[in-house]
């Protein structure tokens, strides 16, 4: 197999040369995945703002994540690389080596979970881990939990989009022991699926995890949590854990911590999301952190990324999809500034919503949204 250098960041990787010149990247013998660039620049950044000293890449692969950490990185002192695929850690050792921080860098030639499993003890574990599966990381969530060190971070990838957006409902209660929504905003509901199983999860361990950072991108969602030690930061997350209740027949959404299965608008039967994550899924001084990070280090799209995250909280968990409002009302279309200064000018919080393509969120209900659209669309005539 030829490897060839592909440059990332400002790091240079050996990567094979069949994952840059074939789309998509074929996954054997060794894969790597050039389109996920923007998931390991926002790694990059959120390592930089969180402080911690020593990373651990649980799937290391040829070392896209975990070399790029230890060279742009400055406060990690210690990155381990972990795969079973030795081909793949080999090329990882070759790309340490070239950017010259193979000192910093130590290769594990080990399955995810078991290795994970051995770092249990207090004085072994990560500041900062990362798993990055194809598909559902629902697997490896305990191990990585206890292998995160008491204020440390845990990043997680789940490429099964659609289970977790609602597509497989089926599957994802049986996964995740949550359901999920088919929806417009079903991106955020996912992400919210995810954070909740997490919780839960650790809550088994008496760990508490706080969400830190989120995001959907391309055919992936991401979250990030604050690992806290002890039954009472686990009781504490459990109190974020809750439901989303959304009606398809009038477009009204509520969330609890008891599920609302009758519409308050309308009476009729809604659509219920949950168990899920009904708190804050941001740590907001990180995310700033983060994004001035991004931006420092030339990462602009991470950047931007981060940046849409700032102000989340203050919003309801879910968001409204103009283009369904105005096919509601029978309207062509109504200018999207324009909807976002009619609920200003009432006295509403509005904001792009960043966990879908389009949509808004604001703390208004849907009725007033249905106002703002109307007066919009009148105004564009």
């Amino acid at each position: 197999m030829k490897f060839v250098r592909h440059v990332e960041g400002k790091t240079t990787l050996f990567v094979p040369q069949a994952s840059v010149t074939v789309d998509p990247p074929p996954t054997s013998p060794v894969f790597f995945n050039p389109a996920a660039a923007l998931n390991r620049d926002i790694t990059v950044a959120l390592a930089a703002a969180g402080g911690g000293r020593t990373f651990c890449d649980s799937m290391a692969g040829v070392g896209g994540r975990g070399v790029r950490v230890a060279k742009e990185v400055e406060g990690v002192s210690s990155v381990t690389l972990v795969d079973f695929n030795e081909p793949a850690l080999r090329a990882g050792e070759r790309s340490a080596r070239l950017n010259r921080v193979a000192g910093r860098c130590s290769f594990e030639l080990s399955e995810t979970n078991a290795f994970l499993a051995s770092r249990f003890g207090r004085d072994q574990r990560f500041d900062y881990v990362d798993v990055d599966p194809f598909g559902t990381p629902i697997r490896h969530i305990q191990a990585a939990l206890a292998a995160t060190s008491d204020g440390g971070v845990l990043s997680l990838t789940a490429t099964d989009t659609a289970v977790l957006c609602g597509v497989q409902e089926g599957t994802c209660r049986r996964r995740y022991g949550g359901s999920p929504l088919n929806n417009h905003f079903h991106h955020e509901t996912g992400i919210r699926v995810l954070l909740g199983a997490v919780a839960r999860l650790g809550a088994m361990l008496d760990i508490g995890a706080e969400p830190v950072a989120a995001h959907s991108t391309r055919h992936y969602l991401r979250v990030f949590v604050r690992v806290r030690a002890g039954a009472s930061r686990a009781d504490a997350a459990l109190k974020g854990v809750g439901s989303v209740s959304w009606c398809h027949h009038c477009g009204e959404a509520s969330s609890g911590v008891v599920p609302s299965p009758v519409c308050p608008r309308c009476g009729k039967k809604a659509k219920v999301a949950g168990p899920l994550w009904v708190g804050k899924v941001t740590e907001e001084e990180t995310v700033r952190a983060a994004a001035r990070a991004a931006q420092e280090k030339g990462l602009a799209r991470a950047a931007t990324m981060l940046g849409s995250l700032v102000g989340v909280d203050g919003f309801p968990p879910w968001s409204f999809s103009l283009e369904r409002v105005c096919s509601a009302l029978k309207v062509a279309s109504a200018p999207e500034d324009r909807v976002y200064r009619a609920l200003a000018q009432s006295g509403r919080r509005v904001a792009r919503t960043p966990f879908e393509k389009t949509g808004l969120k604001t703390d208004a209900g849907y009725a007033e949204v249905v106002e703002a659209v109307r007066t919009a669309a009148r105004s564009g005539i």
